[in-house]
């Protein structure tokens, strides 16, 4: 009797693993029974765990000999010779000793307590025959099992179907002891579950089960089979009752690869199980098919090794309530090499509720077209803490696609806030304090350096300078108050908006207070000086009035004149300026780039045609989203007038009244983030 040991999904088998040196795998197996069909089932449970699991590490005991062990190594080349020393060093321990179910679980505690076997080390028994165990072996085995179970090691047992029902009940009763469980041996299911679960339990690259079922006989059997870009390894494993049927690989270019020159790279073939490795496969539809197989139940999976990983560029901390860019790529290795795949649809699932696509294209913040960057805008995220990320690449033409899953952290950032002070009649020529700015880090004031807080400013023929003073400074400068006093030598009105531009938890960030108007004095009318004439003598006045008498028809006639050409002249001018009035245009999308408004399709009365061709209002778009907003086109750009009362956004900056935009600028309208652009994308 040999031991085998499986471990995960109710199965543990003993394995060591180059990620866990002291996690043993130990299989027990018994060299007496001379079935063919269970050296067959350890031929191809050993055979399929050595070829899909590199640098791990199998050891065996025999029931007949405990003292004695085999280890099988997987990074050995030759796999059929290795399987054969196993079946070998089974037969030559034939009949040594008597079986002795006590002897070697005896040797196998006091194996892995010398060796301090972790948590999760497996003992797994592969048992055809029934085994004897007398009351006195069955007590001193159950204090070794409470070692083992103290250990937290695992015990299996692997069963043949007709076996006795008392001794699967001791099985049964010895497994749970120690969390284990008691399998039955039948092929292919137990050893296509025992691959599956080993490969699980050690966290190594899954197999994707693409077909299992009953295949009828007498039929040509085929499975398509997708290969993703990227792509260095493919492997397909077939699970099978009996060793029979004809096997062909064809790739997307219509090659056999199973046989001649364009045979597999390598190829493992035992009783149960086949699997075939491909390196570089060519990405695409691959089709298996299968003829003359008659025994019915059939499995064929496959995995692919991808060298690319995906990554995520920055995965903060970010502030919060401030939109975020996030940047994937797939990357080789620790290396530069980037995969660029321009059919790839890349998205990105946020807190597993959203999914928004990521672009390569240079649009909707990706920086460089087709570089293999893509990227994407989260809008504001209220709440701090750690929230999880899915980055999906698929590829529809080849039916493929992979993921990864990630968390990315916003937390409480430092922020500003401006109280206006004087924004009226500031006169010319003088510092005039306009805003107190203070700094705050969640509730409490937060220092900064006053070289922090920038100003930007949208002006109407208005020239001036703002100084941002600290207010009770610390000792090296910084404050968390500050006083902005602005100097101006003309007249006029000014958008001003102040940030935040500093460095957090050694991250750059930027983020906005509420902006401000400030209006100057009004500029002085200069009246006209008017001088008073001497009073006339009566006959000049008599002759005066004579003449204007006399001229009276001539300057009714030549204000007649001068209407006519005024009403001609005025006409004129409105016709060129009606002319010269461009007309709305442009598209708004959300930001998965779905069309929201045409404003070129927009219905309009004759009179908003006439009076208001440059202008739009946000009520004509039968959207509520854009009431109170005004649209006021101008010939290379656009004013938004804001008469909601609420804060809006334009490129991340805060919109409070109006502020030109131009071509492809983002709209941030309660909580939607928009996309404004003069041509159709």
């Amino acid at each position: 009797m040999i031991i085998i040991t499986f471990s995960s999904f109710g199965i543990n088998i003993l394995s060591t693993h180059a990620d866990s040196s002291n996690k043993e795998v130990i299989f027990v197996v018994d060299p007496n029974s001379e079935n063919q069909y269970y050296s067959d089932f350890i031929y191809s449970l050993i055979g399929t765990l050595k070829e899909l699991r590199e640098e791990s590490q199998y050891k065996f005991f025999s029931l007949n000999s405990p003292h004695k062990s085999l280890i099988f190594d997987s990074n050995a080349v030759d796999s059929d010779a290795q399987i054969e020393n196993l079946l070998q060093w089974m037969k030559n321990d034939e009949n040594m000793d008597s079986v002795t179910v006590l002897g070697v679980i005896t040797e196998i505690v006091n194996e892995l307590t010398l060796t301090n076997a972790a948590e999760g080390s497996v003992i797994n028994f592969i048992v055809h025959d029934n085994l004897e165990i007398s009351s006195e072996e069955s007590k001193i085995i159950e204090t070794l099992l409470e070692t083992i179970a103290s250990k937290k090691w695992i015990l299996n047992f692997i069963y043949k179907y007709d076996t006795d029902r008392s001794l699967i009940d001791k099985y049964k009763t010895w497994a749970q002891w120690t969390t284990g469980g008691i399998y039955p041996m039948v092929t292919p299911d137990t050893i296509e579950l025992i691959t599956e679960n080993t490969i699980k339990q050690h966290a190594e690259r899954i197999l994707s089960n693409d077909f299992k079922g009953i295949v009828e006989k007498n039929s040509i059997f085929q499975q398509e089979i997708f290969v993703s870009p990227g792509t260095s390894e493919l492997e397909i494993v077939m699970f099978r009752t009996k060793t029979e049927g004809n096997v062909a690989i064809i790739t997307p270019g219509g090659v056999n690869r199973t046989a001649g020159n364009y045979g597999p790279t390598d190829l493992l073939e035992t009783p149960f199980v086949s699997i075939w490795k491909f390196t570089d496969p060519t990405p695409g539809k691959w089709l298996f098919k299968i003829s003359d197989y008659y025994s019915g139940l059939l499995s064929i999976s496959h995995r692919n090794k991808i060298d690319y990983n995906i990554q995520l560029i920055d995965k903060g901390p970010f502030p919060t309530k401030n939109s975020v860019q996030l940047v994937t790529n797939m990357i080789k290795g620790k290396g530069s090499d980037i995969l660029i795949s321009k059919d790839a649809y890349v998205e990105l699932i946020f807190d597993n509720k959203i999914s928004y696509e990521m672009n390569d294209n240079g649009i909707n913040g990706d920086a460089y077209a087709e570089d293999g960057y893509y990227s994407m805008i989260i809008p504001d995220v209220n709440e701090p803490g750690e929230y999880n990320v899915e980055i999906k690449y698929s590829w529809p033409n080849y039916g493929t696609s992979i993921s990864d899953l990630t968390k990315i952290n916003f937390e409480l950032f430092p922020y500003i806030i401006s109280d206006p002070v004087t924004l009226d009649n500031i006169n010319l020529n003088e510092n005039t304090s306009i805003a107190i700015i203070e700094s705050y880090l969640g509730d409490e004031k937060y220092f900064v350096n006053s070289d922090d807080i920038k100003w930007a400013v949208s002006a109407d023929a208005l020239d001036f300078d703002i100084k941002i003073n600290p207010v009770d400074p610390i000792q090296d400068g910084r404050a968390s108050k500050f006083e902005a006093n602005l100097s101006t030598t003309k007249y006029g009105k000014a958008n001003i908006s102040f940030r935040l531009d500093s460095m957090y938890k050694n991250k750059k960030y930027v983020i906005y207070a509420n902006s401000m108007v400030i209006t100057t004095i009004p500029e002085p009318i200069i009246e006209k000086i008017i001088i008073k004439e001497d009073p006339k003598k009566p006959a000049d006045a008599i002759q005066d009035k004579i003449d204007e008498q006399s001229n009276f028809v001539i300057i009714l006639s030549s204000i007649a004149a001068v209407i006519i050409i005024l009403i001609l002249i005025i006409g004129i001018i409105l016709m060129i300026n009606y002319s010269r009035r461009v007309s709305i245009r442009g598209y708004i999308y959300d930001d998965k780039n779905n069309l929201v408004i045409d404003m070129n399709s927009i219905s309009r009365s004759l009179q908003n045609k006439i009076l208001n061709r440059n202008k739009i209002k946000g009520e004509e778009f039968d959207n509520d989203l854009f009431n109170g907003l005004l649209f006021e086109y101008m010939q290379d750009y656009m004013i938004i007038h804001n008469y909601t009362g609420k804060s809006l956004r334009i490129n991340n900056q805060p919109l409070i009244k109006e502020k030109e935009i131009f071509n492809k600028a983002w709209l941030g309208i309660s909580g939607n983030l928009l996309l404004y652009s003069d041509n159709k994308l």
